[in-house]
């Protein structure tokens, strides 16, 4: 069944070529989004390889998996005024050849400040992607309710939880192959992008020093979190890390509050659902996407297990996740978004309790150097 089958009924006479540019669309936006969500996990299954090939201890690999979701982070709000600017199609282009571009350099990566270096590119590239993606979607449907169903497609393009099982099956044959499967990925949504329509462009200002802060602010935090954990918290990279850390987000909180258009609006705080909701993501985001680092490297090096053996051991999370969320908005559509959300957290916070709990504790945690 086409991808699109049920997203492109019309009687209109320019249907047919309609509906080739909303399926070309719609297959590049899911694609897109496929690659920059596999990466965020399916590096993790490869660190022992990695740090085997190109050396560096634990506070390197830490460095593998977060310069890339680092920058991810911290651009992904200007990516939308870019986005604006220059036109949904643009946009994703080129993020998504400066991601391409990146994995290769990750694949040859001679060693492991290269490859540090290529992921926070390949970060770069990933937060041009995410709303871009969306925004070609949104542009290809503008019917509300065939661009619900779309964007239900595209939802379902995410790979994040597929990340360890994939990354176990590509390290069979090298380390490498993990960076290197998003260039077919990445040139087949580039071609269908090629046979989309033009995106609308609008005026969109940009907060330079709102960007420029909130970078600091999250790599100072990041930088001082990371190397803690090898230096200790009393170390002077660190603590002038988390100061710089905190001068940024004052900072950024103050321009905020005075510039003419903000890239966060403090306003939106006022509302308890955002607060609510940017807590639920949070917890969701550190209950996710840090364990497949942590538990990769557990399995591989406390229990002997391949990079394959620990990605099949990610299985059931992958497979819970790909079975629910298909049926996640018709959940809350019936019920309401209160109780699935409330279940979830339950969930999220019960499984990592008992793993806290009942899991022998790991001497990786003990020895920073492992």
């Amino acid at each position: 069944m086409p991808l699109t089958s049920s997203l492109d009924q019309s009687p209109k006479a320019g249907a047919p070529e309609t509906n080739r540019h909303t399926t070309a669309t719609l297959a590049a936006a899911v694609l897109g989004f496929f690659v920059i969500t596999l990466d965020a996990t399916i590096v993790n299954v490869a660190l022992p390889s990695i740090r085997d090939a190109l050396g560096g201890g634990i506070t390197g690999l830490e460095w593998v998996v977060d310069a890339y979701t680092l920058m991810f982070a911290a651009l992904l709000l200007s990516a939308g005024a870019l986005s604006d600017r220059i036109g949904a199609r643009r946009a994703f282009a080129g993020g998504l050849g400066l991601f391409i571009v990146a994995s290769v350099v990750c694949g040859l990566a001679p060693s492991l400040p290269v490859l540090i270096t290529a992921r926070a590119v390949q970060g770069i590239g990933a937060a041009v992607i995410m709303p871009t993606s969306m925004a070609l979607v949104s542009h290809a449907f503008p019917n509300p309710a065939r661009r619900a169903r779309a964007v239900g497609v595209w939802a379902m393009g995410g790979a994040a939880a597929a990340g360890p099982v994939l990354g176990g099956v590509l390290s069979l044959a090298s380390w490498r192959m993990i960076f290197w499967i998003n260039l077919p990925v990445g040139i087949l949504a580039l071609l269908l992008l090629s046979r989309t329509q033009h995106s609308p462009t609008r005026p969109a200002p940009f907060d330079w020093m709102g960007q420029i802060t909130a970078v600091l602010a999250m790599g100072g935090l990041v930088f001082g979190a990371i190397e803690a954990g090898d230096a200790g918290f009393t170390a002077h990279r660190v603590l002038a890390s988390l100061g710089i850390a905190v001068v940024a987000l004052v900072a950024f909180v103050t321009t905020q509050a005075k510039v003419a258009h903000p890239m966060v609006p403090l306003t939106l705080f006022r509302s308890p659902t955002v607060v609510v909701a940017t807590g639920i993501g949070f917890a969701f985001m550190v209950g996710f996407y840090g364990l497949p680092f942590l538990f990769s490297l557990y399995f591989q090096q406390q229990h002997g297990l391949s990079a394959l053996g620990a990605g099949i051991a990610f299985l059931p999370m992958m497979l819970f996740g790909a079975f629910l969320t298909p049926f996640s908005a018709r959940i809350a559509e019936r019920n309401g978004p209160r109780a699935p959300v409330i279940a979830g957290l339950i969930l999220i916070a019960a499984g990592s309790i008992a793993l806290a709990v009942y899991l022998p504790r790991s001497r990786c945690g003990q020895a920073r150097s492992c």
